[in-house]
């Protein structure tokens, strides 16, 4: 393929990217002739159709599926048009981006199975057909189809069932290599990693024999003693009648499913690994309560006078006072909000929304329900306290944390000690900007976060910024941990507890990171390592630069 032809294409997708099939008032013909001039001498071929659609990797595929049209569409022919759609349905059936077998079974649908276009090839259209209808029931964001099997009593279960919050969904095979692999890593997922989010996962046995089964759940499931937010079902389907196979797809193994709180299929044809990810970002979407809470107060994320967020929060008080349910369910949310937001005048706002409605108003949380399952809704908030006083408690002491080391405040200094047991300060630091990070071992969030920060120290000259990690726990085992993990920080902890940490900083959940300048006056604080990285580069900037920013936002 020519330069020149390489050019042509990817101007021909960007022409896509910018005008789509149905929307825009250029119609499908003048896309065709728009793009197919300068390439009609010459047959397209799956190189070139990869090169364009590449340009599309990422997008929803309800983006990509009407340029794909516009894209087949500029087909001089019908044997053009087929061959083009042909080598879409290709590259989508093969991708390894989740998702994107829905593209696939929608261009099988729309141009072949449904007689439009004929491959020449049989054994070709024979596996379009098996494809499509293996995987149409079972794409991401449908619900997940419902299956009647049994468990090794013989008891009939119906799957998926249940108020959990995530569903995972294995099909496996004991003498199947990739399930050999597969079962520990998603065993080691669900000992250390659901973070208190209650998941059910169903052991589904694609086999009949049931003596080999048992064997399997001995050896390789039984070992593993997985925390009571996690719960295990074993199930099989010795006369296939639960269709199983047609339903989800299921003609090889292992094949991993996650469905949400919802029972909607949001991850298909996954790893452990991957279903952790898949986790992790589903975890970190905003509600439609919190969109509409951000487009409230994001506004107000910058500003130096909180005056206009405690006006918000007592109009909110205003307008849900009279109604319990509305007025727990907003407050607890609200708060939750706030709190975890990455500005400090909001979290500002969320300590005095603690201590005027929640701490100040004990009488007004008498009738809430805490609960471990499901979703917060009215009286019944999803949080981890005993009763509602255990919550007022633990809300205050969680303000008065707050208020530990303030913004642009000298912080506290804390005497420590290195693992050869000298003592060290956190003054003693000698660097433009100092990063405490307060972390643990056994933590998930904390060994993500360790990795993150342990690649960004290596951009810095100590000198510039010096990282400082403390370990808040007590446990030898530190020693030979942070021998095995060189990053090449200054690494501090407290074995026997006598700085007084846990009272002078705010350390009810870790990791906890601070930013400090050179006169250790406190810059940000409970901040994540995008924010960390974005302040760096901010105060690491010449001062010209700045202000060349600052006049580009303005």
């Amino acid at each position: 393929m020519t330069k020149t032809h390489t050019t042509i294409l990817i101007i021909s997708a960007m022409l896509l990217l910018t005008v789509p099939a149905a929307a825009s008032g250029t119609s499908t013909a003048q896309v065709s002739d728009t793009l197919s001039q300068p390439v009609q001498d010459k047959s397209l071929t799956q190189d070139d159709i990869n090169l364009v659609m590449g340009v599309f990797d990422g997008q929803l595929p309800s983006y990509i599926i009407p340029r794909a049209d516009a894209f087949i569409q500029t087909g001089k022919t019908d044997e053009e048009k087929a061959r083009t759609a042909w080598y879409i349905y290709t590259y989508y059936r093969n991708s390894k981006i989740m998702g994107y077998d829905e593209i696939a079974i929608y261009i099988a649908d729309s141009y072949f199975l449904n007689g439009r276009y004929n491959l020449p090839d049989e054994d070709a259209m024979l596996e379009m057909k098996l494809f499509a209808e293996a995987n149409r029931r079972s794409v991401i964001g449908l619900q997940a189809p419902s299956m009647v099997l049994q468990d090794p009593a013989g008891t009939e279960v119906t799957v998926p069932e249940g108020e959990q919050d995530y569903t995972v969904l294995y099909f496996y095979d004991d003498e199947c290599p990739g399930c050999i692999r597969t079962t520990p890593a998603l065993m080691q997922y669900m000992l250390r990693n659901t973070d208190g989010l209650n998941f059910k996962v169903y052991m589904i046995y694609t086999q009949d024999d049931r003596e080999r089964w048992m064997n399997y759940i001995q050896k390789a499931i039984q070992p593993f003693n997985l925390p009571d937010n996690v719960k295990l079902i074993h199930l099989w389907d010795p006369d296939m009648t639960s269709g199983f196979v047609t339903k989800y797809g299921v003609i090889s193994t292992p094949k991993l499913f996650l469905l949400d709180r919802n029972g909607v299929i949001i991850g298909r044809e996954l790893t452990p690994a991957a279903l952790g990810q898949v986790v992790t970002v589903h975890e970190s979407q905003l509600s439609p309560t919190e969109m509409l809470y951000e487009q409230i107060f994001y506004p107000m994320a910058n500003t130096t006078d909180t005056t206009e967020i405690t006006k918000t929060i007592d109009t909110f008080f205003e307008d849900s006072k009279d109604n319990p349910e509305f007025f727990h369910e907003t407050f607890y949310t609200l708060y939750q909000y706030l709190k975890s937001s990455g500005s400090y005048p909001l979290q500002q706002g969320a300590a005095y929304l603690a201590n005027k409605y929640i701490a100040g108003m004990p009488q007004m949380w008498e009738s809430v329900t805490f609960t471990d399952k499901g979703e917060t809704h009215g009286s019944v908030i999803r949080a981890d306290f005993k009763s509602p006083a255990d919550f007022i408690d633990q809300t205050a002491l969680a303000v008065l944390m707050f208020y530990r080391n303030p913004l642009e405040k000298p912080a506290t200094d804390l005497t420590l000690r290195t693992p050869n047991n000298k003592t060290y300060h956190i003054y003693d630091v000698q660097s433009e900007y100092t990063v405490l990070y307060f972390y643990t071992l056994n933590c998930g969030v904390c060994n993500a976060v360790t990795k993150t920060l342990a690649k960004m120290s290596q951009s810095y000259n100590p000198s510039e910024v010096q990282f400082v990690a403390i370990y808040t726990g007590t446990d030898s085992k530190w020693k030979k941990y942070i021998k095995a993990n060189d990053h090449g920080w200054i690494n501090l902890w407290d074995r026997k507890h006598k700085s007084g940490m846990f009272d002078k900083y705010d350390l009810l959940d870790v990791p906890a990171i601070y930013l400090l300048d050179k006169e250790k006056k406190t810059l940000a604080k409970d901040i994540n390592p995008d924010v960390l990285s974005a302040l760096l580069e901010y105060y690491l900037a010449p001062e010209d630069q700045n202000q060349e920013n600052i006049q580009e936002e303005k």
